[in-house]
């Protein structure tokens, strides 16, 4: 079976605007690169988040996590393992989101490039 890129691109906007309608509570920044790298294969404008994070790049994460880390004074694994403690209010919550995220998407950008490259996991 093969798909036209027009019903590709049908299905990529479909997934966008779920994505966008989900964001930030169910997102997994594996799916976020995909649906990007997809997106502009297919013309297809990026979800929001794509400006906002300068492209979704290693170096817009890094720079929030040591935002993070500035604000509270601490490695971010240490912020985390506070938070596990318990959320004291809505800005720890969303600092935590964002640091998880962040993590998890350098990881997921870095496998991506190991990848291209040809090396392992």
């Amino acid at each position: 079976m093969t798909a036209s890129d027009k019903d590709l691109a049908r299905i990529l906007r479909y997934a966008k605007s779920h994505c966008e309608d989900r964001c930030p509570a169910d997102r997994d920044p594996e799916v976020c690169l995909a649906l990007v790298q997809l997106c502009r294969a297919l013309s297809v404008e990026p979800p929001v988040c794509v400006e906002e994070t300068n492209g979704l790049t290693k170096s817009y994460f890094v720079a929030k996590i040591k935002e993070i880390e500035r604000r509270k004074g601490k490695p971010i694994k240490e912020i985390l393992k506070d938070f596990d403690s318990g959320i004291r209010n809505f800005e720890e919550n969303v600092d935590k989101m964002e640091a998880e995220f962040a993590l998890k998407a350098i990881k997921a950008i870095d496998e991506r490039a190991a990848e291209r490259s040809g090396q392992c996991k």
